[in-house]
């Protein structure tokens, strides 16, 4: 049985393949230029969402004065709480900063700030 390296090569369609990185620059820029718009409110909804959920707690106990250690999170909580946000923005909290917040406004505040930032 012979097999012809020839026959192979000459049978394949021919593609044109652009460059990933001249595809993703366009939607790149249009997302930073999304991200510079950051609508606070809604940063600080999905928040309270997000610390109502992890804590089972009702939403409207969640306020932007609120302060994790009144809702009931202990530090465990707290750092989820913070893995949740995360995920749910994709952005990277430094622990320094994420030590330092204490109130679910605080925690919105430093989100929106990161997503201006990007």
């Amino acid at each position: 049985m012979a097999i012809s390296m020839r026959s192979s090569v000459t049978a394949r369609p021919s593609m044109r393949v652009q460059a990933p990185s001249r595809v993703a620059a366009p939607i790149r820029s249009r997302n930073v230029a999304m991200r510079a718009a950051v609508d606070k409110e809604k940063v600080l909804e999905d928040v309270r969402g997000i610390i109502s959920q992890q804590l089972g707690t009702e939403v409207a106990k969640v306020t932007p004065e609120s302060k994790f250690v009144d809702l009931g999170a202990d530090s465990l909580d707290t750092v989820e709480i913070m893995m949740a946000l995360e995920e749910k923005f994709d952005l990277q909290l430094d622990e320094e900063g994420a030590e330092k917040i204490s109130t679910v406004q605080e925690a919105a505040d430093m989100i929106a700030k990161q997503i201006s930032s990007k």
